[in-house]
């Protein structure tokens, strides 16, 4: 069994536990249950080698930012400080930087569980699963797409309660990703710092 088929069935495992813990929920607290919209601004300070020019020079790019958009649901605990959240999120760069031009769009599953129990400050952490990674750069003047590998990654986040339906986080992430042609594309451990605002309807 390959690491990345592991991988792919444990977050399946942790996403599928996540589901029947929501499910249950509703069967006790059905009004703990809020759809959520976020955005977000993120930074990273890695460099990813994602191509090569003719005469040899490695395109690299900044792969943590930029913006993110999302939206799902979250569920809070009537009995204990937990909640636990389920987004499907939009995250793209349009001007990733580095030493070439390039732009970096993925969709990442998130799914987060939190701490609650002071009055207006959470902790969370989480696991995400992210789609269709794709870098387009331009090599030698004509634009190239690079796709990736379906990838994992993990989350800390850290959050202020503004008002009793609007948070302010700070989120630290770290994705992993691999090229599918074998190529010039490097793979890259990403991380990236975020601070993104979610509202609760």
């Amino acid at each position: 069994m390959d690491r990345e088929f592991f991988l792919n069935k444990r977050f399946m495992q942790y996403a599928m536990a996540l589901a029947g813990l929501l499910i249950g929920g509703a069967a006790f607290a059905a009004d703990t249950f809020s759809p959520v919209v976020t955005g977000a601004v993120s930074y990273s300070g890695d460099e990813w080698q994602v191509a090569t020019t003719s005469a040899g020079r490695p395109v690299t790019f900044l792969g943590g930012g930029r913006f993110k958009v999302g939206g799902g649901v979250l569920w809070q605990s009537s009995q204990y400080p937990v909640q636990a959240s389920a987004l499907v999120n939009y995250h793209y760069d349009p001007r990733a930087g580095g030493s070439g031009s390039a732009k970096f769009s993925r969709i990442p599953l998130e799914a987060m569980v939190y701490y609650t129990g002071l009055e207006t400050v959470r902790f969370g952490v989480g696991l995400s699963y992210v789609l269709a990674p794709k870098v387009t750069a331009s090599v030698d003047g004509a634009e190239q797409s690079i796709r990736f590998k379906n990838a994992l990654g993990r989350s800390f986040e850290i959050g202020y309660a503004l008002t009793p339906r609007l948070w302010t986080n700070l989120r630290l992430s770290s994705e992993k990703y691999k090229a599918k042609v074998a190529g010039a594309a490097q793979d890259a451990d990403v991380s990236s710092l975020s601070v993104n605002l979610s509202y609760l309807f």
